[in-house]
């Protein structure tokens, strides 16, 4: 993430910012160059890259999630694969120890009726971790049943596995719109679902939210106290629909998760 750059998105927006200022940019919603296979840059040319395979669908249509202009769809499309996927990527972050990130989602049109229906929405990386661990410093999953949930799973070398899991349930919503954000500070933590504060060393903040409902900054949905020093920073975020089940892939031909609004920056909150 490069101090006081930005640039505009197929999602509607993504600032970049640094020192606490930010910036945003919206876009006039492109046209995808390709619905499959790997292209730079991606997303009609907005992001950094995209990956579509397995049998995947992606696409950009409007009007988007939130009064924005469009948003990004992607599907498990009608035979998928086990590693069906579509996804874009953003890879200007640079071992940022101070990374925060909110998009938009729409599962209205999804079947997730059980507990393991689900798909990767979204993880945030680093170039290196320590020892054997796993370099993604947060990944979010959709998770499906009777209360749906997003799960994340936080980098902590405190733990054997090398990550905390932390399930959220989904407050209730009129369209099945919901906004997430993440707020991830590198640092010694205590590994521990403790009270944090941006800024506190190895500090994981989240807010998941119904599309129109106001958040600040001071009320986050929950906080947890990793353990990542060790990890180099993040270093790139991937957004859209991989790492699927087989019940999620096999319960939702063709149906559409939309993606929309993703922002990030290092300091400021950013909400709805």
């Amino acid at each position: 993430m490069k101090s006081m750059q930005m640039k505009a998105l197929a999602l509607a927006v993504l600032g970049l910012a640094g020192m606490g200022m930010a910036g945003s940019a919206f876009a006039v919603c492109p046209s995808l160059t390709t619905t499959t296979g790997n292209s730079t840059p991606g997303g009609g040319g907005a992001w950094t890259s995209q990956s579509v395979g397995g049998g995947a669908v992606m696409n950009i249509t409007a009007p988007g999630l939130n009064s924005s202009g469009c948003n990004l769809v992607a599907s498990v499309g009608a035979a998928p694969l086990a590693n069906v996927r579509a996804f874009v990527s953003d890879t200007s972050p640079v071992d940022e120890a101070s990374y925060r990130a909110r998009f938009y989602f729409d599962i209205s049109a999804l079947t997730l009726t059980l507990g393991n229906f689900q798909t990767e929405m979204a993880n945030a990386f680093a170039n290196t971790a320590p020892g054997s661990f796993n370099t993604d410093e947060v990944q979010v999953y959709l998770i499906g049943g009777a209360s749906k949930a997003l799960r994340f799973f936080i980098a902590d070398a405190g733990q054997p596995s090398g990550f905390k899991t932390i399930t959220q349930t989904l407050p209730a919503s009129a369209n099945g719109h919901y906004y997430v954000e993440i707020d991830l500070t590198k640092g010694a933590g205590s590994s521990s679902a403790v009270a944090c504060n941006h800024g506190d060393a190895g500090c994981f903040r989240y807010w998941v939210t119904a599309e129109g409902t106001a958040s600040a900054d001071a009320t986050p949905t929950g906080t947890y106290s990793a353990s990542n020093a060790g990890w180099s920073g993040i270093t790139q975020i991937n957004l859209g629909l991989f790492g699927t089940t087989a019940n999620f892939r096999a319960n939702n031909h063709s149906v559409n998760l939309a993606v929309d609004e993703f922002d990030s920056r290092r300091q400021t909150f950013i909400g709805q």
